[in-house]
């Protein structure tokens, strides 16, 4: 019974991402991303040998397989309906690829609606994953409000220490950036992308409760973000000749910082909690 169990549902989640996989593709053929003819960098391998579409489908599948399986391993952390959970997952993700998306207009010279457009259709392949999953995958968990932690601070901390951490990469690790010649749009990118991951603890990262803050904090950072964030920029070989190294150091500092954020959050508040019970 428990075999047939099994087999049953994973059937239903690879159905869910061949279809969402399906969707997304089918979303990306109405407009084609800026970043295959970008004119600082040379065309992939996967390019120029003709193999970009089933190559770039198989990636596809790669980054929805580890999103459902990262939802299916906290959903029950979360708070609300099976529809809820899965919106507000997909929400969170889709928001991370939309945003995401936009660095490439900062970094080369890029159609900004283009990148905009191709995180649409990657936000709404996510979108629609999720609320599957969340549908037919999921459990309804009804908490109270008091059960999950705050929102604040950690919304306001993670996009200072994603900030900071960020320009520590810009400056010492000299990973491709364009601070010096375009400072304002990399300023707004940097802080909007790191106000978005701050919104994305506060829909599913909360929830997660662990009784060591580190522990929730690496639970959040290194697996719900991190883990995704480091698959969505390796993306980018799919289209240009790039740095593998450079993709993997923004990748994990990334996720450094926010682990550092939300740990710092975490401290903050149980020491404000310690001194509103001291009053």
């Amino acid at each position: 019974m428990a075999t047939h169990t099994l087999k049953k549902q994973s059937l239903k989640f690879s159905l869910i991402i061949v279809a969402s996989t399906v969707f997304d593709v089918l979303l990306h053929q109405a407009h084609q991303d800026p970043l295959k003819n970008v004119s600082t960098k040379a065309q992939s391998i996967v390019i120029t040998s003709g193999w970009f579409l089933p190559a770039a489908s198989a990636s596809l599948i790669l980054a929805f397989c580890t999103m459902g399986l990262i939802f299916l391993a906290i959903q029950k952390t979360l708070r609300g309906t099976k529809l809820q959970k899965g919106g507000a997952f997909g929400v969170a993700l889709g928001g991370m690829y939309l945003i995401g998306m936009i660095e490439a207009y900062v970094l080369f010279p890029v159609s900004f609606f283009g990148e905009v457009y191709t995180g649409i259709a990657d936000c709404c392949g996510i979108l629609l994953m999720s609320l599957l999953l969340g549908k037919y995958m999921a459990e309804d968990t009804i908490k109270r409000e008091e059960d999950r932690l705050p929102a604040l601070p950690a919304v306001l901390i993670i996009p200072v220490i994603y900030v900071l951490m960020r320009y520590f990469s810009y400056t010492v690790l000299h990973i491709e950036s364009s601070y010096a010649v375009r400072p304002l749009a990399t300023l707004l990118w940097t802080a909007g992308m790191g106000c978005w991951i701050g919104v994305m603890y506060g829909l599913v990262g909360r929830n997660v409760w662990q009784e060591h803050p580190f522990k929730h904090a690496l639970l959040f950072g290194g697996l719900v973000f991190g883990f995704n964030w480091l698959i969505f920029n390796l993306f980018a070989l799919l289209f240009i000749d790039y740095p593998v190294s450079d993709l993997v150091y923004r990748s994990v500092f990334d996720a450094f910082a926010i682990v550092i954020g939300v740990y710092i959050s975490l401290l903050f508040q149980k020491s404000h909690n310690r001194q509103h019970k001291g009053c």
